[in-house]
């Protein structure tokens, strides 16, 4: 019978999960699925992601989304070649290539809503319905996204001349109201505004305008020392979260890196293995949303012919991964803020509008399946070990458990074990004879139509075998 030495334990192991993938794929290494974390004093929780709800079923049944805004407290929103008002489709049609578009409005004695794609511009308001943008001084190419400026809206083309409309008239456009981005001779890839600011993302640099009051020509003049050594692959990354900018950036140099602008300083938010996983990326079809919700600030930048969707929290500056039902790529194209501040999602393709918030337990009725993949775990020792007790520390829920399987051969999508289960009903949810291990992953899932309670860590109770 071997003989055992009881060493320093139990052991607390705190679920602090971030990907940690060694390469470009998510099926090896630590991660957090469905899930984000907040620290509370010295102590860190995982919760369970937001669910979703139906809101709302525009008549365009399994649509391609394109765009929700809301402007004026209307909800509008874009399915194949559709705009809708509060679910009610406008006259015309809009144009149903490259993909998501970008919304602003401007005001005036009529106040507009201006909306494009890269491709075609509309003008919208209720005396003049849905109109084409086509004043001969518009571009007939331009790169995605607006920036409205004290009364000028300005759009920016391929070449990267930031170009202006007359004052609060987006039907007609300036031809002198043009001013040349061109501290480096890269090409214009984005445009977007921050604080009292007009930023133009171009492909390795980024140059911020302000409004120099010039009589003649463009308002702009570009503020100087203020340019931003990363550039904008792709525009539909691009978006605006309580004024910081957020989009994926690269360097003339460099590979993709996620970059947050905020107060006209630049600053890298992905980590390393953040940026293996989007070295070998594929940047086809790129979607990205935000979220804000219980103090969490989320920018989500979806990949895809990638089948991945990458959760940033912009607050506790940590990154997880978010699913749908299937395990696949979370189908969200589109968000904005409804009446009573409700945070309204557009589907990708089902031509649906949902609601998101804590309270909801589902994805409008598909399970959320959490997964907590634990980094490798040896306990400061490459000795073998006898784990006699496994117990959880998370706060109770009556009605859910949590599932746990183990791998003791780094990974390995073929040694893994029956899922146990844990009864979180309990004040101290354990599992007994664990088995032995050199080197341990674990892998925590709860898929209930419940929300999953807090969870912070397990407390492993483990006697070191003898050599």
């Amino acid at each position: 019978m071997p003989q055992t030495q009881t060493i320093e334990l139990p052991k607390r192991l705190p679920l602090v999960i971030e990907p940690e993938n060694r390469g470009d794929s998510t099926s090896y290494d630590a991660k957090l699925v469905n899930a984000y974390m907040e620290k509370k004093g010295e102590e860190t929780w995982i919760y369970e992601r937001p669910g979703m709800d139906e809101d709302s079923r525009p008549p365009a049944a399994n649509a391609t989304g394109r765009g929700i805004f809301n402007w004026k407290g209307n909800i509008y929103s874009i399915f194949a070649d559709k705009v809708y008002k509060d679910g009610v489709a406008l006259a015309g049609t809009v144009n149903t290539a490259n993909g998501v578009y970008r919304f602003d409005s401007c005001m005036g004695a009529t106040p507009k809503l201006q909306f494009g794609n890269g491709l075609f511009a509309y003008n919208y308001d209720a005396g003049a319905g849905l109109v084409l943008i086509n004043d001969a001084q518009f571009p007939a190419a331009f790169v995605k996204g607006w920036a409205y400026l004290d009364g000028t809206t300005y759009v920016m083309t391929p070449s990267a001349h930031i170009l202006g409309d007359d004052i609060n008239d987006p039907v007609n456009w300036d031809s002198l109201n043009d001013i040349l981005v061109q501290i480096e001779p890269d090409l214009g890839t984005a445009l977007n505004k921050q604080l009292v600011y007009v930023v133009a993302l171009k492909e390795w640099t980024t140059e911020i305008f302000y409004d120099a009051g010039n009589s003649a020509g463009s308002p702009l003049g570009r503020v100087e020392g203020a340019k931003v050594n990363w550039g904008c692959l792709s525009a539909d990354s691009v978006r605006q979260l309580d004024g910081a900018l957020l989009w994926l950036g690269k360097t003339k140099e460099g590979s993709p890196e996620v970059i947050l602008l905020e107060g006209l300083k630049a600053e890298v938010v992905s980590t390393k293995p953040i940026e293996r996983l989007l070295n070998n990326i594929t940047l086809t079809t790129i979607y990205s949303w935000t979220l804000k919700l219980e103090g969490h600030r989320f920018y989500i930048l979806t990949f895809k012919e990638s089948n991945l969707t990458l959760a940033f929290d912009m607050d506790e500056r940590r990154w997880s991964q978010w699913t749908d039902v299937n395990g696949n790529y979370l189908p969200i194209v589109d968000s904005c803020v409804g009446a009573s501040l409700q945070h309204l999602l557009q589907h990708e393709s089902n031509g649906r509008i949902y609601l998101a918030d804590s309270s909801y337990t589902t994805d409008d009725g598909d399970l959320i399946t959490v997964d907590i993949y634990t980094p490798n775990f040896d306990g400061g020792t490459r000795r073998r070990k006898i784990l006699s007790q496994l117990r959880l520390v998370s706060d109770q829920q009556v009605g859910s458990t949590l599932d746990v399987r183990v791998n003791d051969h780094d990974y390995n999508p073929k040694k893994w074990t029956n899922y146990r289960q844990l009864d979180l009903s309990k004040k101290n949810p354990t599992l007994d004879n664990c088995g032995t291990f050199v080197r341990r992953v674990h892998n925590f899932r709860h898929k209930k139509p419940i929300r999953m309670p807090r969870i912070q860590a397990v407390e492993l109770q483990m006697d070191l075998g003898v050599l």
